[in-house]
């Protein structure tokens, strides 16, 4: 990702994880925030849409596979592994298994995922690469 200091105007290149965060320029050392890629241009009709870049088209790709397995296997955590959140669906593969003799621990990580899997399939493109991939939010 390029960009340009608002400082001294010289283009730096950016690492996509970056984006959101405060980084100084290396040339003259003004501080100020990374812009968020956008599907959308800078034009006052939001209707006309520019090409969605490449970090969110790949990420986004995923969204139909963790959709589809947090609604089908929600209680073991598989679209927690696919977005890379490796510690939360570890837990919730954890609490399915230990607490399948309980059914009620199962029965809650089967209904997380199930509300996580409708809430990833229903997101647009671009708000599940802010929620997921930027923010990093793990649950809901």
């Amino acid at each position: 990702m390029n960009v340009s200091c608002p400082h001294c105007q010289v283009r730096l290149s950016i690492h996509p994880s970056q984006a959101g965060s405060v980084v100084a320029c290396p040339k003259c050392a003004g501080k100020f925030q990374l812009p968020i890629p956008t599907a959308y241009t800078g034009h006052s009709n939001p209707g006309s849409m520019h090409s969605v870049p490449n970090e969110v088209q790949a990420f986004a790709s995923k969204k139909v596979a963790a959709g589809v397995c947090g609604t089908l296997l929600g209680a073991f955590g598989v679209h927690k592994f696919i977005l890379g959140m490796n510690t939360s669906g570890a837990i919730m593969l954890a609490v399915s298994i230990f607490g399948a003799c309980l059914y009620v621990p199962t029965f809650a990580m089967m209904i997380i995922g199930l509300i996580e899997g409708i809430i990833y399939i229903s997101k647009p493109d671009e708000d599940f690469y802010q929620t997921y991939a930027i923010q990093k939010k793990e649950w809901f």
